[in-house]
């Protein structure tokens, strides 16, 4: 799987750390459920611009997997640049692999990450990185600090927010989740707060650069 991965993402050096980057793909977009009707796309920090189409969240993605990459010593991907197919995918296209289900590859991505971060915003569609988010940190035993078998410190959730003050340090979430907020408490994990795109690198980069790294040596 780690060959698979580093042969999909043409900026992955081998030396690097694998660092999964999972977050919503699409907007929340009313015209995806009721056809034939207009809406006001909500705004949100990874539209790439104001009134992009509401998949190219993933493309923002994908640009922020890339930067943090170029900043420190660890190729960060997101699932969909991996070269396998899912069932649904085998499906549709008739092919002849049997492909993986999305939970399994989102699962066997993570055991050959050294880090995994999630990503959730308030008008992101992120029903398929809430389920991952709640899949990995199962997987790894993270709720029993005798049996995990991951340091709970290389995961982390990265929510959107409001500054509230001058200086940058404190946040109103935006984003709310009873299961998600409280994720910290459940799994260890560490939790984060983010306004903007370049404060989501920022973040993103520490997290790496003070976490997976060091907890990966």
């Amino acid at each position: 799987m780690d060959d698979i991965i580093r042969e999909s993402i043409p900026y992955s050096d081998p030396s690097d750390r694998l660092v999964l980057l999972m977050g919503p793909y699409r907007l929340l977009d009313p015209g995806y459920l009721y056809q034939n009707r207009d809406f006001n796309l909500p705004p949100d920090p990874l539209a790439p611009s104001e009134g992009a189409e509401p998949d190219l969240i993933e493309t923002t993605l994908r640009a922020i997997a890339k930067q943090v990459s170029e900043e420190t010593p660890a190729t960060v991907f997101i699932a969909s640049d991996v070269d396998i197919p899912t069932k649904t995918e085998v499906g549709q296209q008739e092919l002849k692999e049997p492909g993986m289900s999305v939970i399994d590859q989102s699962v066997a991505f993570a055991k050959v990450s050294a880090g995994n971060a999630f990503v959730f915003t308030k008008a992101g569609l992120t029903t398929g990185v809430g389920a991952e988010s709640g899949a990995i940190p199962e997987y790894f035993d993270l709720r029993d600090s005798d049996q995990r078998t991951r340091n709970p410190q290389t995961f982390c959730i990265f929510a959107e927010a409001e500054r509230n003050d001058g200086d940058g340090k404190k946040y109103d979430p935006k984003f709310s989740s009873a299961s998600i907020d409280e994720m910290d408490d459940a799994y260890s994990l560490r939790y984060s707060y983010f306004a903007d795109q370049d404060d989501l690198v920022s973040k993103i980069t520490t997290f790496v650069e003070s976490y997976v790294v060091p907890l990966s040596q």
